[in-house]
């Protein structure tokens, strides 16, 4: 094996080491917060094959203004502490270069989670030792409490299982980038070979009962299947019939069992509370700054004049966004994903249906999320861009 080629093998190893430390490192103390920035610096300090990326600046300067006229304020400790890493990674972009992760990762991770899903429930008692030990529940999640006493084999499908997260969105969002990266990546094989990954996933999205998870697991596929290029036309057609004849199943029957499948009902919940307090607060703020460069603090929201449908703070990325860094912040971030899709082939661009999630949920101003997605996008980046040149 020459250097060259012994390198990007230990770069590999070295990207799979830390994708199960970005999805499975329990962040239980600011210690274990520093862990995804110091692996993003220690990436950085490796001679990669990478396509470089010089449009991070479209990011950094509105992000760098807001901190600037925000700091003289008072800033809590966790806001700058996203902050800063949130321009390390866009400043940092790509991370790394055009890696093969190898598959064992993905499947440890993938099997590691859905045991953390299930270990309450059938009691497998080394991984309860494990989540008790590693991911202990705060006292005041009571949600996560309930559901690893009240769990069983017979009762299931009855409780939204969020494993090692303690949070079935943060666990279905999380399945939901295993997935997108694993298929992507593993894009010149056949489809069937790849449908033990994809049901062990969907299996672990449904047990989050995660509406948003399903209907992003579930679009990602389809759109997979048109763009796959290996998989013939036959077994497209075969796949494509069975999707949409489980999708069925799942919505007409399984919705009693399944609550992630109860997509309507979920905009008329979870995404209508979410609508509500972001409309509460365009309808209160006075400050034409304010809303140009944002707060920069999340804490500093106040739902005090509220009277009813408004949360305590914004729980999707593009209210959180737009509070804390302003419309320029979030346009500019919607731009920098948007450069960065021009600039990759079709299998390449699939990765970006994950930002769905930032309608109901966070993956920007998620500390662990952002990590990953801005990790894993910089190694399809790489392996599916359309310039040629490599430095």
């Amino acid at each position: 094996m020459e250097k060259s080629d012994l390198e990007v093998t230990r770069m590999s190893h070295f990207v799979g080491i830390g994708l199960v430390l970005g999805f499975l490192l329990p962040h239980s103390s600011i210690a274990l917060y520093l862990v995804n920035p110091l692996i993003c610096v220690f990436y950085q300090l490796f001679k990669q094959n990478r396509v470089y990326y010089k449009w991070s600046w479209l990011v950094l300067v509105p992000i760098l203004i807001t901190l600037f006229i925000n700091l003289p304020q008072g800033v809590e400790t966790k806001s700058l502490l996203i902050c800063f890493t949130l321009m390390l990674y866009f400043a940092c972009f790509p991370i790394v270069g055009g890696v093969k992760i190898p598959n064992g990762y993905f499947y440890f991770i993938l099997v590691f989670i859905l045991l953390t899903q299930v270990a309450y429930a059938f009691n497998i008692s080394f991984v309860e030792r494990i989540l008790d030990t590693f991911y202990p529940i705060m006292e005041s999640d009571t949600e996560a409490i309930y559901n690893q006493r009240a769990v069983n084999a017979s009762n299931i499908y009855d409780f939204r299982l969020g494993g090692l997260y303690h949070n079935g969105n943060d666990c279905s969002r999380f399945l939901t980038f295993l997935l997108a990266a694993y298929l992507i990546l593993n894009s010149m094989k056949p489809f069937v070979k790849h449908i033990p990954f994809v049901a062990m996933s969907f299996y672990g999205v449904l047990l989050t009962g995660s509406r948003t998870g399903f209907v992003v697991a579930s679009l990602f596929v389809v759109a997979y299947l048109f763009v796959d290029k290996r998989t013939s036309v036959t077994w497209k057609v075969i796949m494509m019939l069975v999707a949409v004849v489980g999708f069925a199943f799942l919505t007409l029957m399984g919705s009693n069992v399944f609550r992630g499948v109860n997509v309507v009902k979920g905009f008329s919940d979870s995404a209508n509370y979410k609508m509500d307090t972001f409309g509460y607060y365009l309808s209160t703020e006075n400050s034409a700054v304010r809303l140009l460069l944002g707060y920069l603090d999340s804490t500093r929201f106040d739902k005090s004049e509220a009277i009813t449908h408004v949360m305590s703070k914004f729980d999707s990325d593009y209210g959180g966004i737009i509070f804390c860094y302003g419309f320029i912040g979030f346009a500019s971030i919607l731009l920098f994903f948007f450069t960065v899709f021009k600039r990759m082939r079709s299998e390449g661009r699939l990765f970006f249906v994950l930002l769905l999630w930032m309608y109901s949920s966070t993956i920007i101003q998620s500390y662990r999320a952002v990590f990953l997605f801005m990790l894993l996008l910089s190694v399809i980046y790489n392996n599916y861009n359309k310039q040629a040149i490599i430095s």
